[in-house]
């Protein structure tokens, strides 16, 4: 039986933190936050994979970070104390329409249930949000990250969790194992995201020889470019200075 450290989860690892890096400069590469911004985190967790924007933001009082797990939450208040947290399910947000100037999400939507439920989710990021920096593992990719099994996420979504109940790596026990149930991944390929972010730019980021990962950054134009949207400084220096025009013209 394997136990212990992998070589393959050692490296597994080292490209996880690489891939982290290459998000965040992605995100600040084509949506820059001048800190601003109001933000909302889908899934937001205090783990090395999701407390990336946790950390990087500078007003954390301007974060909302949602999970519907209350227990997730309840870390980010003890590691973050300023950035506000609330229950919610990602397929059904309550918050009004363009709630915020930025929602990011990193590898959630692929936990959210089927296609269906997946473009609620979607459709839920387009409306509360003004702009969004969405990631999810890549599909086609020939390494799994949950299972971290080659090969069987080619597989249909049923049988690839049939195959990791007989053997794949389990987080918990840090070790493979039969016995592993990974029937809440439904991985998505770089043709369906485009389905569900259709005024959208999907991004393929590599750290190895193929795309490990798919981002959907939006709004884009008709042009496919992505909007340029004012920053919230702008905005507010905008509306002093119309203010201080019509006061001088009356």
């Amino acid at each position: 039986m394997l136990r212990g450290p992998m070589p393959v989860t050692a490296l597994f690892e080292r490209l996880s933190q690489r891939s982290r890096r290459i998000k965040m400069e992605l995100l600040q590469r084509h949506l820059p936050l001048t800190g601003d911004e109001l933000v909302l985190d889908i899934g937001s967790q205090v783990d090395a994979q999701s407390r990336q924007l946790l950390e990087r933001f500078p007003d954390q009082g301007r974060i909302t970070a949602v999970n519907i797990l209350p227990q997730h939450l309840q870390a980010i208040r003890a590691a973050f104390p300023g950035v506000r947290t609330q229950v919610a399910d990602a397929r059904e947000l309550p918050f009004a329409d363009r709630s915020f100037d930025l929602v990011y999400s990193n590898a959630v939507i692929e936990h959210v249930g089927d296609f269906a439920a997946q473009a609620r989710m979607a459709a839920e990021v387009r409306r509360v949000g003004k702009r969004w920096f969405l990631t999810t593992p890549n599909r086609w990719y020939p390494f799994e990250f949950h299972a971290r099994v080659p090969l069987i996420s080619w597989l249909p979504p049923r049988w690839m969790h049939r195959v990791a109940r007989l053997w794949a790596y389990n987080h918990v026990h840090r070790r493979y194992q039969p016995g592993n149930d990974y029937s809440d991944v439904h991985l998505l390929g770089a043709r369906q995201l485009r389905r569900l972010f259709p005024d959208s730019l999907v991004v393929n980021p590599r750290v190895t020889f193929w795309p490990e990962t798919l981002v959907a950054v939006g709004p884009v134009g008709a042009d496919g470019r992505l909007l340029e949207l004012p920053t919230a400084t702008a905005a507010g220096t905008a509306s002093r200075a119309a203010a201080a025009a019509r006061s001088r013209s009356g």
